[in-house]
């Protein structure tokens, strides 16, 4: 697995911050879907865990659906919180900076629902972090996950792979590599988790060219990949690669990009 350095994402995800909201259309379509799948679930919400709660998007939508319930909202990036703390304003919600791959270290359970939306891909043993959030879970308590599959920014890693290829560059990885639903529902199945739920959609987002197509991921955060090619090759790759993109990828009067998006619901067995 891709080796994720914390500090550089949660500098990332700091410095995007006045940017992030009106960029994330797709994050905040994945928030809806989240809440419309906890209509599958039956039992009384107390207790809820939110993680990478961002700008607070989908915490605001989790505080009119339990308006009732105590929720902890955990991210990395501290200037994240502060501005989710400015939109969410319920009392019932507890804002913490911290990782939650350590969650057992930030705050004690147990829940009744542990949720989080466009953050898992950024973890770095998702195996043993699934398992500690479930056994934070409340028995028959649910976990409730939306990411990006595989197939997301297909069009620009063909792109950059056929750019590379022809200036004979060495191979780089340019984003981050997701992993497919069925990897999920195994780390799922692996953790001691029912599964109720596994969807995949694929979204095609519309941008004026490949510049303004990279500037919106960039302005998310989700510009991270620790393998790079270095500053002067990736000069001399960067201008190639968006000529060929919007000469590839148009669609009306701009060009496109596929967002591959997966939601995992699972069930502690009780």
């Amino acid at each position: 697995m891709e080796s994720i350095h914390k500090t550089r994402v949660a500098n990332r995800f700091n410095r995007s911050v006045l940017t992030y909201d009106q960029h994330a259309g797709v994050q905040k379509q994945m928030a809806h879907q989240l809440i419309k799948l906890l209509s599958l679930m039956r039992k009384p919400v107390e207790r809820i865990c939110e993680v990478g709660c961002g700008t607070g998007y989908l915490t605001s939508l989790l505080t009119d659906h339990y308006p009732h319930a105590e929720i902890v909202a955990i991210d990395l990036a501290p200037k994240m919180i502060e501005v989710a703390k400015m939109k969410v304003t319920s009392s019932h919600v507890h804002w913490i900076v911290g990782d939650a791959e350590q969650l057992e270290q930030l705050v004690s359970g147990p829940f009744d629902l542990i949720i989080s939306n466009a953050t898992i891909q950024w973890l770095t043993n998702p195996k043993s972090t699934i398992r500690s959030w479930t056994e934070a879970l409340q028995p028959t308590g649910w976990l409730v996950s939306s990411t990006f599959g595989q197939d997301t920014f297909r069009e620009l890693a063909t792109t950059f792979q056929k750019v590379e290829s022809e200036l004979h560059l060495e191979p780089s990885q340019h984003h981050l590599r997701m992993h497919s639903l069925e990897d999920w529902q195994k780390v799922w199945r692996e953790a001691e988790l029912t599964l109720l739920e596994g969807i995949e959609d694929w979204q095609r987002m519309s941008y004026s060219n490949c510049r303004d197509f990279l500037q919106s991921i960039k302005a998310t955060g989700a510009n991270y990949s620790e393998m790079k090619p270095s500053l002067s090759v990736y000069r001399q790759l960067l201008p190639r690669v968006m000529d060929q993109y919007n000469q590839l990828y148009q669609m009306g009067s701009g060009v496109y990009g596929t967002y591959h998006l997966l939601y995992i619901v699972g069930k502690k067995i009780g």
